[in-house]
């Protein structure tokens, strides 16, 4: 079964290979742009209803949130390249990167909440000055995170080369846990825990430089529930919206890391197959950083 899945993933992977070749992803791009505006009207709609107390506007509502955060997930977007590149480059269980997608759309609506009723209760923000904050200023600070992220994982897979290169033989009695054999206390951690303490910086430094982000959509449906009177019919109509988005997020990373096993499983009979995740890490940490600065420039 886990076979058919690698496979799978690397087959979708080669697909999107081509459709970005072939202008494809350009026309996705144009899609989901349209169905978003769409989503917005009816939204709005769905709110006057919710209003005027028309019988299911409610449940209405949120499944419009959920699609939406769909829909905008599966547009362009610099949160589910940054999960794809680092799934592809880094050693990460599956369980802990789809983890990861969740936790990140989760924290990406939280921060629209805490903008929006932030801006309006304590600073007295417009509309305008909320947009500005979260299109503009919140989004460079996430692109430039982004970019340390790519900075970071070319320099940690370059270090990871270099010790490959320069590391002594270990002695067969060395022990595995840390612990001197001379003197028999332990001068450091051991390996597992230098991999759970790196495991949890990245998964915070992930889901920060994505949630530093709000959701357009968000901030439009809070705004609009706030001078509507609609607060906690809002915040769960977002909290639907960030579900929406990690199910696409989460098949990203699921896909990712199954493409990852598949090529390293490929180049697994080579004598250097040691240099193959470092490369790929250097590689994803590369293209981060190429898609950071260039959504830079155009923002």
């Amino acid at each position: 079964m886990r076979r058919a899945l690698i496979l799978a993933a690397l087959v979708i992977i080669a697909g999107m290979v081509v459709l970005w070749a072939s202008g494809g992803m350009a026309q996705v791009t144009v899609w989901a742009m349209e169905a978003q505006r769409g989503f917005h009207a009816q939204m709005a709609q769905g709110l006057r209803a919710l209003r005027t107390g028309h019988p299911g506007a409610l449940t209405a509502f949120w499944w419009l949130c959920f699609a939406y955060g769909f829909v905008h997930a599966v547009g362009p977007g610099h949160g589910k390249f940054l999960i794809a590149a680092y799934g592809a480059g880094v050693e990460v269980p599956l369980g802990r990167l789809v983890g990861v997608g969740l936790a990140a759309s989760l924290a990406q609506g939280l921060s629209a909440i805490v903008l929006v009723y932030a801006g309006v209760l304590v600073f007295d923000a417009s509309r305008e000055a909320l947009q500005l904050t979260g299109d503009v200023w919140l989004e460079r600070a996430s692109l430039i995170a982004i970019a340390l992220i790519g900075i970071w994982l070319m320099s940690r897979a370059l270090r990871r080369v270099i010790a490959m290169d320069l590391a002594p033989p270990v002695p067969a009695g060395a022990g595995g846990h840390g612990t001197c054999s001379e003197c028999g206390h332990r001068h450091g951690p051991d390996l597992h825990e230098v991999s759970a303490l790196r495991g949890l910086r990245d998964t915070l430094a992930l889901i920060g430089a994505i949630a530093v982000r709000p959701c357009t959509g968000a901030l439009f449906v809070l705004i609009l529930t706030w001078r509507m009177g609609l607060v906690w019919q809002g915040i769960i109509g977002v909290l639907s919206m960030a579900l929406g988005t990690a199910s696409v997020t989460m098949s990203v990373a699921a896909t990712a890391v199954m493409a990852r096993e598949g090529a390293v499983g490929l180049f697994s009979r080579l004598d250097r197959v040691r240099l193959v995740m470092p490369a790929i890490e250097g590689v994803a940490g590369l293209a981060i950083v190429l898609l950071a600065l260039n959504m830079l420039k155009m923002s």
